[in-house]
């Protein structure tokens, strides 16, 4: 049997809502992946396009004069010594050419970086072989570089400690080097 003509225009009322109902859910995983799309797009084009270079005239924040290494430590280039400065761990590498920042003394060039990797925060690590950089970081580098095995960023030490791959943008922080008596001392870091 067929129902009262007056209960009809109340049932199409009931699918009629959920009719309006279901045109909007359906756009709500759309926008979701519109806009997780959206913000990896800009993630990527960051990460790629946007490394910050570092100061061509660092500005250091001075800190209480610390020793780090000998220079019988750093006898040839890539050579590194790790050290703590202000309860920073650093690291300071003896460069085949001078760098902003760094230390010249008798033609041997010095440079000195925070190891705090600036994504983040994961210390980083110098890697002489640029096989390995390229296996495990893809990044090809001729010559050996700072990396950070938590997130794979890979920082250049002769381009001033420039991000070069990875999610990292910003360069490392440089630290001040002073040279006194064949000695080498830290006495502050880099702000931003």
């Amino acid at each position: 049997m067929s129902k009262p003509p007056a209960e009809i225009p109340e049932e199409n009322g009931v699918h009629e809502a959920r009719r309006r109902l279901l045109t909007w859910l359906w756009r709500i995983p759309v926008v979701a992946a519109l806009g997780g799309a959206g913000y990896g797009g800009y993630e990527a084009y960051r990460v790629h396009f946007s490394k910050r270079r570092p100061n061509p005239k660092p500005v250091f924040q001075t800190r209480s004069r610390e020793r780090v290494a000998d220079l019988s430590e750093l006898t040839e280039s890539w050579a590194a010594v790790p050290f703590l400065f202000a309860d920073l761990p650093a690291i300071v590498l003896r460069l085949p050419g001078p760098i902003a920042g760094g230390l010249t003394h008798q033609g041997a060039h010095y440079a000195a970086f925070s190891r705090i990797c600036t994504h983040q925060h994961c210390l980083v690590d110098l890697s002489r072989d640029p096989s390995a950089i390229a296996l495990a970081f893809n990044y090809r580098s001729e010559v050996p570089a700072l990396v950070c095995a938590c997130h794979l960023s890979v920082f250049a030490p002769d381009r001033g400690g420039r991000a070069v791959s990875g999610p990292a943008v910003l360069p490392l922080p440089r630290v001040e080097l002073q040279q006194e008596a064949g000695v080498l001392y830290a006495t502050g870091i880099e702000v931003s």
